[in-house]
């Protein structure tokens, strides 16, 4: 992603370094590089931890489809690759990393609760752990970044064995209203109470047992609109809303769950999430309130917005989308990160006609946003 952001994609002849970005600032607060022992309850938490956080986030996404090559490797192997792309990360000037630590109710991480991610093939090592200390040794903030919904397919769901969602999976006459089948892959249903609490249990496991900065949800929350995907758990629950209101609402108590018990362990370790760019998606196929949180306390403490367009977008272009995100957020407690997709470098058009429109975006970021967050 580095070498794309310095001198774009090959078939399009070079782009121009980025002038816009600053380097990382030298003082970070009280970082601790050790990794402490792992605990069991939130209120043992003393291990003198001070999260990392910047008034100016500048943020690279690392997704399973990147860490995967790396968790192949042996431990000695993953620690180089992580700390070569975490290097790379600060020759930016960018500062915080997200790491995707659980994509499908898998864990890239120390867990009671989840089984090992399919991805770890590399050997007995804990890779957040090892995450966490090399971000820290180059003063870099880590966000540990999870989909809190989304599960896998039947061969993925028979390694969950000895899980709570195992159970709902093998008793599905009982329990689909849990677990439910969408074009070939599991989802948990924000509409159960139960999945609420064991998806929140899982944000504060990982907030006591590693030193992470903060922790990141994207935009998987409903995987469709077709009412038949928690028709039965709509009838007991839906307490005379509309199914589309419910849903809201549905998921706006799973982020406060999830906001809530990251704050029980520490009030300074970031929550946020990544919603669709284009805000009309959040509501009508996604079911993200994401006007509620941006503007009432108790949600977010930043938000995300993926706006991957171009300035000539028909749908979204990228300024006037980013001006209504600004708009949007009017609780001065949330910060709003803008999402650029660098990916677009080398399947988009106007991306690879037209030289700079990544810095250019990142210009526009810095004067509407409190930072920026580059996904490739």
């Amino acid at each position: 992603m580095a070498a794309a952001l310095l001198v774009g994609c090959g078939e399009c002849g070079e782009k121009p370094v980025i002038e816009s970005v600053s380097p990382v600032p030298t003082e970070v607060g009280s970082v601790s590089v050790d990794k402490k022992d792992k605990i069991t309850e939130a209120q043992e938490l003393e291990s003198g931890y001070t999260p990392i956080s910047f008034e100016q986030q500048r943020a690279v996404w690392f997704s399973y489809i990147e860490l995967a090559q790396m968790l192949a490797l042996d431990e000695e192997g993953f620690c180089e690759s992580v700390g070569e792309a975490f290097d790379e990360v600060a020759e930016l000037g960018c500062n915080t990393v997200y790491v995707h630590v659980r994509s499908h109710a898998d864990a890239c991480y120390d867990s009671q609760l989840f089984v090992a991610s399919k991805y770890c093939t590399g050997g007995e090592y804990d890779p957040l752990e090892i995450m966490v200390s090399e971000a820290h040794e180059r003063g870099l903030a880590i966000h540990a970044w999870v989909n809190p919904l989304r599960c896998d397919d039947d061969e993925g769901m028979e390694r969950m064995e000895g899980t709570e969602i195992y159970q709902w999976y093998k008793n599905m006459d009982s329990y689909d209203e849990y677990l439910v089948e969408c074009d070939g892959v599991y989802w948990l249903n924000p509409g159960r109470s139960e999945v609420r609490a064991l998806i929140a249990e899982g944000v504060r496991e990982i907030a006591i047992g590693y030193d992470v900065d903060g922790i990141n949800i994207d935009d998987y929350f409903y995987p469709t609109t077709d009412v038949e995907f928690d028709e039965r758990t709509y009838e007991s629950e839906g307490g005379g809303l509309t199914l589309e209101q419910w849903r809201l609402d549905s998921c706006s108590q799973m982020v406060a769950q999830m906001y809530e018990a990251v704050k029980s362990v520490d009030e300074r370790i970031l929550f946020g999430v990544s919603p669709q760019g284009n805000l009309e998606n959040n509501y009508t196929y996604m079911y993200a309130d994401v006007e509620r949180w941006c503007c009432e306390e108790g949600y977010l403490d930043y938000i995300v917005p993926q706006i991957y367009y171009g300035y000539e977008n028909e749908s979204c272009p990228f300024l006037e989308t980013l001006e209504e995100w600004a708009q949007l957020v009017a609780n001065d407690d949330v910060s709003l990160i803008c999402g650029i997709g660098v990916y677009k470098l080398y399947e988009d058009e106007e991306f690879m006609e037209n030289e700079g429109i990544i810095e250019r975006q990142i210009k526009d970021a810095l004067e509407l946003c409190d930072g920026y967050a580059l996904y490739d």
